[in-house]
């Protein structure tokens, strides 16, 4: 009798012990899917434009980078970038380049079409 005690004691601690090792290897799990789906998420959007969701291309005028979306011409500017460009006059620049280069491919397509 005493043995039963013992043995359905032990089976208890048992369970409660292996119950408690496998919440914690789903719980481990569950955080592993997390980060790997955050992941995802945040590559799926690597260098894509924010308006047309096309893909941008990394460009470079007068050492300033920036993306352009290929579709729509957005320009994705960072901050730094930003204040190196409002400090002389690469802004004005970068501006008049951009719509020179958008005249020139209108141009072109019309020019084929």
């Amino acid at each position: 009798m005493y043995t039963d005690r013992l043995n359905e004691q032990h089976s208890l601690l048992e369970e409660e012990y292996f119950y408690k090792k496998d919440r914690e290897l789903i719980e481990k799990m569950h955080e592993a899917e997390r980060k790997k789906q955050e992941l995802l998420a945040r590559t799926a959007h690597y260098h894509k434009c924010g308006c047309c969701g096309h893909d941008m291309k990394e460009t470079v005028h007068d050492d300033l980078q920036f993306l352009q979306c290929q579709h729509c011409e957005n320009v994705q500017v960072s901050m730094e970038m930003l204040e190196v460009m409002s400090q002389g006059k690469k802004l004005k620049n970068l501006i008049s380049e951009l719509q020179v280069r958008k005249q020139a491919e209108e141009e072109e397509q019309k020019a084929s079409a």
